[in-house]
């Protein structure tokens, strides 16, 4: 039993050691990590006394150390305990454990190069103290058990020699160091008991040796998995001892901070975050944490992420406070998820509130846990009173309601596993009044599946009913002027023709539309336009006996039905005073808006068609009596109808012309009539017709003049004369091109923009080689939106030419306030110029006026030398016509002025 008490003594005491020499080991490993650099730092601004201080400091905080000895710059300082006494031990358990003196040299290297040597001198006393103080605890236990068992053995040999050879056995061969061995439990009770006291006392032994080995074991796998765990987190973690010096940091600390570990590792720390040398970026990254643990911190300058700090003691085995221990966690998305949630609870609760069907939501026993306000509304509980209440006290359901699906009851909804649908159910409001509703009861899940309660939606049909006619009136009206709409306008043409043929009286269907609608809209705005709209349906309202019979179909066309007076002269006078409501100028506000209308009429049964051919018909006539003047009317003639149809068959076929770029430009020349020179020309629209040959555009333009399609057509034009304006000026020509623009074209609200668009993208082309004609009665419809429309392109560097001048009302008024740059003497006057004095009086008076007004004057038609000298006479300096030029392609313009001028013709 001695020797099995001496055989774990002896490796106790071996384990003790080891682990004592690799204490001193680490202590001697963590003093050369920093107090060669601090030793360092300290001589270099330092003299030897304070060298010294430091050195006795640093001897005095480590008590395993013998002997500091620092040698720098051929100077040396040492700091020993060779004073004090040694570890009180037995001087066998010394020689035992062999505890020699450590001795290791650090070196250090200053900025100028030179070796500084730190020797350290561990000594052995104070670890073999502590080693021996281990060793005495364990001795009395030791004693206690060998006493125990030698007197066990004692009164078992006298009782009984064969226990004695078997215990003696058995203890031979536990003390060989087979530690498994046990007796046999077999015999007298005396002997059970031995040999049970035996096998106890050697499984403690086993298991004392075996947890030693464990122990040690443990302890290093401890360490190395300790080190792995900390620098597999991905948290920056740091450690600090009680003196706040940096003991260690993580991986991650160093990759969020991008600063090694050796430049903060047993140097001080300045608060609860890692040092950083004074000067750089990272010093003030930190803000001060606050109770929450929440901090921000400045990533790059530019990015500012929050972060979670938490810090935690670490304790030594005695249980004494060694640190800190201190992690970040970046919470950023985190904080944005909870604000994107808090922001979803505010949208959900601001919409509960904010719809008009009542929600409530029960737990799974069935009481309320929510209610919106429209819930509190319909059933007149608020919530501060329903909540916690049984949905049946609250959502009362009239029992002479639609049974529900299934036989539920209310008391029954939040057990329901699927949505429960109800309809024509009566909830009893708390006043007792009673509102028609419909609901659906739907479960409420937990993320396992179980049901936690019910989500009710309700909601008043009374408003659903209401929203039905609603829909329906607005189905059938026009949600302007409140007049009946095309669809019910045919359901009501179609009662009216079954009544007319069922009585044999006539009915007449009048389309009005409203002339030049589009330009009012345009120049006033859309509100004084849908005002206009408006005040035109009032009067129609007013014309006629029955509402249902007018009709507005869209944009500025209405219906207008006539029963009794649909026949002869009585149907045109009453519409001639339809006519006549609807030519009285308008007050919209402190504008007053003048507006006539065009009708067309088909009456039946002189016009024996369906509804849709009928009011076909009448848009036909109404088409009819555009074309023959604004403010007219037309009544729809079948013989005139195959007309009507080939008017806009030929207006197809031109969109097809164009989209086949079948037009062509040709170009007639303008020149000096005095010198012959070259002054421009004018682009003219041709149509090289596939049949026809080329054709003319007086025989398709007034087709299209009053729809889009001239819209497209003169963008064509203007794209097709900047196309050959850049051609001639690469070539060195600077010739102005002249380009007539259709009125409804120029009212173009986009015809600004467009015309921007289209310079930019010939940017060679000068701005002012391009001039557009604008006829003198188109100008003068609206002459405020003319010249602010002239003013918008002359800004572009663009200039204008008055066409036709002398041929509408012009008056000196007129001609200041349009800044046309040309003036252009229509060909009706030069045509008469040397035999009508009228026509030569006229021209001499409109280049009078040019004169007076600083503007150029051009005639068109010249025919012939005598004309052109006519003209020179009055003072008209230039001049086109066919007595100049005929108009020509693109390709035989340039031939043509090289021509001229070696010719040098002149008229």
């Amino acid at each position: 039993m001695v020797a099995v008490s001496l055989t774990r003594y002896h490796l106790l005491i071996k384990d003790i050691v080891a682990e004592a020499t690799e204490d001193r080991a680490l202590q001697l490993e963590l003093l050369g990590a920093y107090v060669p650099d601090n030793l360092l730092r300290k001589s270099l601004v330092s003299h030897g006394t304070e060298i010294q201080d430091s050195l006795d400091e640093e001897l005095g905080r480590h008590r395993g150390v013998q002997s500091l000895q620092w040698e720098f710059d051929g100077r040396s300082y040492t700091s020993d305990r060779s004073g004090t006494s040694s570890a009180q031990v037995p001087r066998w358990f010394a020689e035992l454990a062999n505890l020699a003196p450590l001795q290791q040299e650090f070196e250090a290297l200053s900025p100028q190069g030179s070796k500084a040597r730190l020797t350290v001198r561990m000594r052995g006393d104070t670890t073999l103290q502590k080693s021996w103080v281990t060793v005495m605890r364990q001795i009395p236990v030791s004693l206690l058990i060998i006493v125990t068992v030698f007197t066990l053995l004692s009164l078992l040999l006298r009782v009984n020699s064969r226990l004695l050879e078997r215990l003696s056995f058995a203890t031979d061969t536990l003390r060989s160091g087979e530690l498994g061995v046990r007796m046999v439990e077999t015999g007298t009770s005396e002997m059970r008991a031995v040999a049970q006291t035996f096998n106890a006392m050697a499984a403690e032994i086993e298991s004392l040796v075996h947890s030693l080995r464990q122990s040690k074991t443990d302890h290093h796998e401890q360490v190395h998995f300790t080190h792995q765990f900390i620098n597999a987190l991905p948290l920056p973690v740091f450690l600090r001892d009680q003196d706040g010096t940096c003991l260690g940091v993580n991986k991650a600390w160093e990759e969020f901070f991008n600063h090694p570990s050796g430049a903060v590792v047993g140097g001080r720390l300045l608060s609860d975050f890692a040092n950083f040398p004074r000067g750089t970026n990272q010093y003030q990254k930190f803000g001060k944490p606050r109770e929450d643990h929440e901090i921000q911190i400045l990533v790059d300058e530019h990015q500012v992420r929050d972060m979670g700090y938490y810090k935690a003691p670490f304790t030594l085995r005695d249980g004494t406070q060694a640190g800190t221990i201190g992690a970040l966690v970046d919470i950023t998305d985190r904080k944005n998820a909870q604000a994107a949630l808090l922001a979803e609870k505010e949208r959900a609760v601001v919409t509960l509130s904010s719809i008009a069907d009542g929600v409530i939501t029960t737990n799974a026993a069935g009481r309320i846990e929510t209610m919106n306000e429209a819930a509190q509304y319909l059933t007149g509980h608020q919530l501060v009173q329903a909540v916690g209440l049984p949905l049946a006290s609250v959502f009362r359901r009239d029992p002479t309601s639609q049974p529900l699906p299934e036989g539920l009851q209310v008391n029954q909804l939040h057990l329901v596993q699927s949505p429960v649908h109800a309809l024509n159910q009566l909830l009893v409001h708390r006043s007792g009044e009673r509102y028609a509703i419909e609901f659906t009861a739907s479960p409420i899940r937990y993320s396992g599946g179980e049901v936690s309660g019910c989500v009710l939606v309700f909601r008043d049909v009374t408003e659903t009913n209401a929203l039905k006619n609603e829909i329906s009136w607005q189905a059938r009206h026009d949600p302007l002027t409140g007049l009946n709409n095309r669809t019910a306008l045919g359901e009501r043409l179609t009662h009216a023709l079954f009544q007319a043929r069922e009585s044999g009286q006539s009915l007449a269907l009048c389309l009005l539309d409203l002339d030049h609608f589009q330009a009012i809209n345009e120049s006033e705005g859309q509100r004084i336009g849908d005002r206009l709209l408006k005040e035109v349906g009032l009067r129609l309202r007013r014309f006629v006996k029955d509402e249902s019979d007018i009709a507005r179909l869209g944009g500025d066309e209405f219906v207008v039905l006539f029963h009794e007076s649909a026949q002869g002269p009585r149907l045109f006078a009453r519409v001639r005073e339809l006519l006549g409501a609807l030519a009285q100028p308008f007050a919209i506000d402190d504008v007053t808006v003048s507006c006539t209308a065009s009708a067309g009429i088909a009456v039946y049964p002189m016009d024996n068609a369906s509804p849709d051919t009928l009011l076909r018909h009448a848009d036909q006539a109404m088409y009819q009596a555009k074309q023959a003047g604004r403010g007219n009317l037309h009544l729809f003639d079948a013989l005139q109808d195959q007309q009507v149809q080939t008017t806009h068959t030929r207006m197809a076929r031109i969109g097809e012309a164009l989209q086949s770029e079948e037009f062509r430009l040709h170009y007639q020349p303008k020149v000096y009539l005095r010198s012959g020179d070259i002054i421009g020309f004018e682009a003219l629209l041709r149509w090289q017709h596939p049949e026809d040959g080329l054709v003319g555009p007086q025989a398709f333009l007034p087709l299209i003049e009053e729809t889009d399609l001239i819209v497209d057509t003169g963008n064509w034009v203007l794209s097709q004369a900047m196309r050959q304006l850049q051609q001639w000026v690469q070539q060195g020509h600077a010739w102005k091109v002249s380009v007539n623009i259709a009125a409804r074209h120029f009212h173009r609200p986009d015809f600004v923009d467009s015309l921007r668009s289209l310079l930019l993208d010939y940017p060679s082309v000068p701005a002012g080689l391009l001039e557009l004609e604008i006829l003198e009665s188109a100008a003068l419809q609206d002459i405020q939106y003319m010249r602010h429309m002239m003013q918008e392109c002359q800004a572009l560097g663009v200039s204008f030419s008055l066409d036709d001048f002398g041929t509408g009302f012009s008056s000196l008024s007129y001609l200041k306030r349009l800044p046309a740059e040309t003036i252009k003497i229509d060909r009706m006057f030069v045509d008469g110029i040397l035999t009508d004095p009228e026509d030569s009086t006229l021209v001499s008076a409109i280049v009078g006026l040019a004169r007076a007004f600083d503007r150029a004057v051009i005639a068109e038609g010249v025919e012939t030398d005598q004309q052109a000298e006519k003209l020179l006479s009055l003072g008209c300096e230039m001049g086109q016509g066919y007595g100049i030029a005929k108009p020509m392609p693109a390709d035989a313009v340039v031939p043509w002025a090289t021509a001229r001028r070696t010719a040098k013709a002149v008229l």
